[in-house]
C-alpha cells in the first residue's frame, strides 16, 4: 500500500476466472488476489487464526465506468461480508487490473467481453 494506505498494484492481482452477470450482460465479476496486510487495510483481527482469510470479489462496469466490491471474512463456523468503498485511485487500479487480465487472458476490451459471453449465453459459472 502506499503512503495514504491506498492500494498499489503490488497488492492486487485479479484471478483469471472472470463471470459476466448475465442478467443485464454489463458487469464482469472478478475475484482479487490479495497481497497486503488486511488486517490494517480494513481494521479487522484475523490474523491470528490460520483458518480465517479475506475473499475480496469486484463488480465492474465498464459500460457505466463503475466498481463496486465485496469482502468476504470466511470462517471455519461461517462467513461475514462487508462492503468496500475504494478511493478513486483505488478504483481507477482494480477497473485497469480487471482490463489488463481481459486483454491477456481473451484479447478483448471489458465491453468486448461482456458482449461476447452475453451474445453466447454465457453467464456466472460457465466462463471457460
Amino acid at each position: 500500500m502506499n503512503i495514504n494506505g491506498e492500494f498499489t498494484k503490488e497488492d492486487l492481482d485479479v484471478e483469471h476466472d472472470m463471470d459476466v452477470d448475465c442478467d443485464i450482460g454489463e458487469e464482469i465479476l472478478v475475484s482479487f488476489e490479495c497481497w497486503f496486510d488486511v488486517n490494517s487495510k480494513f481494521n479487522i483481527n484475523i490474523s491470528h487464526d490460520e483458518d480465517t482469510w479475506l475473499n475480496m470479489y469486484g463488480r465492474y462496469n465498464p459500460y457505466e465506468d463503475t466498481l463496486s466490491v465485496e469482502c468476504e471474512i470466511d470462517r471455519d463456523d461461517g462467513s461475514s461480508y462487508f462492503d468496500y468503498i475504494p478511493t478513486n485511485a483505488e478504483s481507477q487500479l482494480m477497473k485497469d487490473l480487471i482490463t489488463a487480465k481481459i486483454h491477456e487472458a481473451y484479447h478483448q476490451t471489458p465491453k468486448e467481453f461482456c458482449e461476447d459471453a452475453f451474445d453466447n449465453g454465457i453467464g456466472i459459472g460457465e466462463m471457460q
